[in-house]
């Protein structure tokens, strides 16, 4: 049933016993503030039966616990002892002090129903509401800037041997709970057992600089796996297993039958695209966010409001997309959260392909973006050089040959061929290699991205570019709060992470922003808020003060004081 948060504090409250006071521009001081109106109980009401069983720890309670954990940065264990040793977070949950708020199993179970039933979007709506609230998101036409940053995956990344063997291990455990038999057994009856080492390539004695003992045993590998997967053909409960150590044998392995033998495998050259490179994650794929950074992992997409720098929506992309993948959702998820109409989107050249900027122009909103230059031609003439004029549909190349003609090609795509005009043209070697003459193509968005050329080469597209500064801001923030590395394994929790962490810089971003409008205030008007934090006898001293310099005005009164008059 779900147990709700107590109006009337506690007697023996860390602010009732001990004199302690929470810096005002402290996280502790300012979540202890807005503690209370962050979240309600009934924001998780989904989690709980409402009229049945024992009173739960309140939710509110648990989500605060939730920012709390993700400032610090600690274990779900360093958190619940926290709630009790730590006064500072006793004080921001309004409990005494040695007494935990909850076991560590009651925790890890809240926040697995955050994930599952996707409530975590209201820690990161609170967040907003939040912003809006102290006045820094304000407004019913926004604008933001979108980007992503790099997660690394908390599933151990594997060589393809290893791969092979931790793929045959769990799908060999499973059939050894299909049969009622421990893993270690069962694996020695049908003669796995040096699958049961934790390097596969440990346990054997090869000379890995000769390719043909490599490959030699890598073939021992991949016949084990294929007589396992005959093995568990029957079985459904194991498919998913099943299905993951194919992917890895069709991903990693070719296979060579031509000797008609034994068919002798070895490991395929280069990377396939949906490579998975980790079985304890198998969600995790190879990534790169520029030509010199590589990981393997997934992204983490944001929405920020320019003016404000309040974080409005996130997403977790996989490692192996682009970053433009979803960037219209995204945007729709920032409307959503925000309440405000979002007229306008600033990225980086990432975001700037004529797929992008269609999307965007159909659904009547403005993409920013700067246009992605044209590909290296090994110091040849590149796209840019050749003269397109889209209202007569013609291409003049640097030699000043024009063409009319063109070939439509089934993806939109129109093609201009130079051909014959290439075989005597003294620019020929700086403009092509190819024996068939420079070829020329305009995409179905060609007037979207010459329009976007023309504005970012003007001082104000210049100037508009730069404004998606304050994502890079954001996402450095993020950095800060852990967003580099995955906390949780798969995607739906690296999201949650996410959003928490995004709540969290929202939060303090709100309140700090606050607090420096606070000063800019005349004296008189500086509003003052009161944490608990003073012992009864100092509230005794307090209300005698007050009684007797009731009139007083507020400006002549102590801090003490006129925290206490605010607490009437």
């Amino acid at each position: 049933m779900l147990g709700k948060r107590s109006a009337q504090t506690q007697l023996f409250d860390v602010g009732n016993v001990y004199p302690l006071s929470l810096p005002e521009s402290s996280f502790h001081g300012q979540l202890a503030k807005a503690g209370p109106h962050l979240f309600r109980d009934e924001d998780f009401l989904a989690f709980y039966c409402e009229r049945y069983g024992r009173p739960s720890v309140p939710p509110s309670l648990l989500a605060l616990m939730l920012l709390l954990q993700f400032e610090a940065g600690v274990s779900d264990e360093e958190a619940v002892l926290r709630t009790a040793y730590d006064l500072r977070w006793a004080a921001v949950l309004g409990r005494p002090a040695g007494e935990p708020l909850c076991a560590k199993s009651t925790f890890q179970l809240f926040r697995a129903h955050l994930v599952l039933h996707e409530q975590v979007r209201v820690i990161l709506l609170s967040s907003i509401e939040e912003a809006k609230r102290t006045g820094l998101l304000k407004g019913q036409a926004l604008r933001v800037a979108l980007d992503t940053k790099p997660i690394d995956g908390r599933g151990a990344v594997l060589d393809t041997y290893n791969l092979l063997a931790a793929g045959i291990r769990k799908l060999a455990s499973g059939m050894a709970r299909v049969k009622r038999k421990k893993p270690e057994r069962w694996m020695c009856s049908h003669g796995l057992e040096r699958y049961l080492e934790p390097s596969i390539k440990g346990s054997v004695e090869i000379d890995w600089s000769d390719p043909e003992a490599r490959d030699g045993f890598l073939s021992q590998i991949v016949a084990d796996a294929r007589q396992l997967l005959a093995l568990a053909e029957s079985e459904p409960s194991v498919r998913e297993a099943s299905e993951l150590l194919r992917k890895l044998l069709l991903q990693d392995i070719e296979e060579d039958t031509s000797s008609g033998g034994e068919p002798k495998a070895k490991i395929k050259d280069g990377t396939a695209r949906e490579r998975i490179p980790s079985i304890s994650d198998p969600e995790q794929r190879h990534g790169r966010k520029s030509k010199s950074t590589r990981f393997v992992g997934s992204k983490a997409a944001i929405a920020v409001d320019t003016d404000s720098q309040i974080i409005l929506a996130t997403a977790v992309l996989s490692g192996n997309d682009g970053d433009a993948l979803g960037a219209l959702e995204l945007v729709e998820q920032a409307e959503s959260n925000s309440g405000a109409r979002i007229v306008e989107a600033i990225a980086d050249c990432a975001y700037g392909s004529g797929q992008t900027r269609e999307q965007f122009a159909d659904s009547d909103r403005t993409l920013i973006a700067k246009v992605p230059k044209d590909p290296e031609r090994d110091g040849l003439y590149p796209k840019s050089a050749f003269a397109i004029d889209l209202d007569r549909m013609c291409v003049s190349c640097p030699a000043g040959h024009t063409l009319t003609r063109f070939v439509s090609c089934a993806d939109g795509r129109r093609e201009f061929r130079f051909g014959h005009l290439c075989r005597d043209c003294p620019l020929q070697s700086r403009c092509t290699k190819s024996p068939r003459g420079r070829k020329v193509c305009l995409s179905p968005q060609e007037a979207l991205l010459q329009s976007a050329r023309e504005y970012q080469a003007t001082p104000e597209g210049r100037a508009r570019l730069k404004e998606r500064v304050v994502v890079e801001h954001r996402l450095a923030r993020l950095g800060q709060l852990g967003i580099g590395q995955a906390r949780y394994v798969g995607r739906k929790a690296t999201e949650f992470q996410l959003a928490v962490a995004s709540a969290v810089a929202n939060l303090r971003r709100a309140w700090n922003w606050e607090r420096s409008q606070w000063k800019k205030a005349p004296l008189g008007f500086q509003p003052a808020h009161r944490i608990r934090t003073q012992s009864p006898i100092t509230y005794l001293e307090a209300l005698c003060r007050f009684l007797t310099t009731k009139q007083r005005p507020a400006t002549a009164l102590t801090s003490g004081e006129r925290d206490f008059r605010l607490g009437f």
